[in-house]
C-alpha cells in the first residue's frame, strides 16, 4: 500500500513536470518537496533537461518503473521464504 501511494506521488510529479507547473504554488512545492529525497540519487539522468519549463524527467520515469519490479522482486523473496 506504502508502494501505491509513493508510485500516486511520483506520477504526479512526472505530470507536473511534464505540463511545466508553476513551482511557486504550493501544492506543487509539496509534490517536489516528498519526492525529492527519492529522485535525487538519480539525478544525473536529467543533466541535460531545462531546470524550469515543461521536461520529460528521466528520473523520475526511471523510478516509476522500476519501483514495482523492486517491490515484486521483494514480494517475491519474502514468499519463497514463508
Amino acid at each position: 500500500m506504502v508502494i501505491g501511494v509513493v508510485e500516486g506521488v511520483l506520477i504526479a510529479r512526472f505530470v507536473l513536470r511534464l505540463f511545466a507547473a508553476r513551482p511557486d504554488n504550493p501544492v506543487v512545492q509539496a509534490v517536489y518537496g516528498v519526492t525529492q529525497p527519492l529522485i535525487e540519487p538519480l539525478q544525473a539522468l536529467d543533466a541535460g533537461q531545462p531546470q524550469y519549463g515543461a521536461s520529460l524527467e528521466f528520473a523520475t520515469l526511471t523510478l516509476l518503473l522500476a519501483l514495482p519490479l523492486i517491490t515484486a522482486l521483494m514480494w517475491k523473496l519474502t514468499q519463497k521464504n514463508l
